[in-house]
């Protein structure tokens, strides 16, 4: 059977953070399945056949518009937005915390979810269809002593990926993927600079897992894959868990 217009595998999809970690692992599957996959990210990356990379911050409007320009005018077509891209800082108690950490937190975390709906929903509700997959953390629902700005800033991620939800149905799903703890550079980054705590640290973290593993970047990509899909036609507002048992 021909694919549709609007198939999975022959859809334009935009992953922000698409460099390294649950992005890079996001790209890869995407781009096996057949979609054109245009990478937003501070750093460039191997581009190939399926893959281009755009140097992009997309805490500006100007990435966003300049992402839909090119998915316009390249391929006639946008239909899927993974908003991946995040940050966070050292564990530590609010009082400890800067509002340099607090403000850039939430503007990479957050606005990047507003701005790609205020560029790109427009655009796929003349097209007729479009998803978009925002990355949150079970650390909303679940939170970690010491992570209090960064659980804020996915609280909102996941709100808003339920308020979109409801106000762009039915043309427009938007969900959401809430992984535990990943095996990722942002881990690494979080766990500190002394290599006994970090290990410490990493135990504690794991031994909170049922499944007594870190959550891989595959493990967020087939979930967004799935969740990009018609697979999933049926599903929106929803947040899924990649969570090996954390939220049970």
């Amino acid at each position: 059977m021909p694919l549709l217009p609007h198939a999975s595998a022959s859809r334009v999809v935009v992953v922000t953070g698409g460099s390294r970690g649950f992005g890079a692992a996001i790209v890869q599957r995407f781009a096996r399945e057949g979609c054109k996959v245009i990478v937003l990210d501070l750093e460039a990356g191997d581009e190939h056949d399926n893959v281009h990379y755009q140097k992009a911050d997309v805490t500006k409007r100007a990435s966003w518009e300049e992402a839909l320009v090119f998915a316009e005018t390249t391929y006639g077509r946008l239909d899927v937005v993974v908003n991946n891209a995040g940050i966070t800082f050292d564990n530590a108690l609010v009082h400890t915390k800067t509002m340099y950490e607090y403000d850039k937190t939430f503007d990479v975390n957050v606005r990047p979810v507003f701005l790609s709906a205020q560029v790109i929903a427009p655009f796929m509700l003349q097209q007729g269809h479009g998803v978009f997959v925002n990355i949150t953390s079970t650390g909303f629902t679940r939170p970690r002593a010491g992570f209090a700005i960064y659980n804020a800033s996915k609280a909102a991620v996941a709100i808003a990926t339920k308020t979109m939800a409801m106000e762009y149905a039915p043309t427009i799903r938007f969900n959401g993927i809430a992984p535990s703890v990943g095996n990722t550079s942002m881990l690494q980054a979080s766990l500190g600079q002394n290599e006994a705590e970090r290990a410490e640290r990493l135990k504690k973290v794991t031994a909170l897992l049922p499944m007594q593993r870190l959550c891989e970047p595959d493990d967020v990509a087939n979930a967004a894959w799935f969740l990009a899909s018609e697979e999933s036609s049926f599903m929106t507002g929803t947040i899924m868990d990649v969570d090996g048992g954390r939220g049970v």
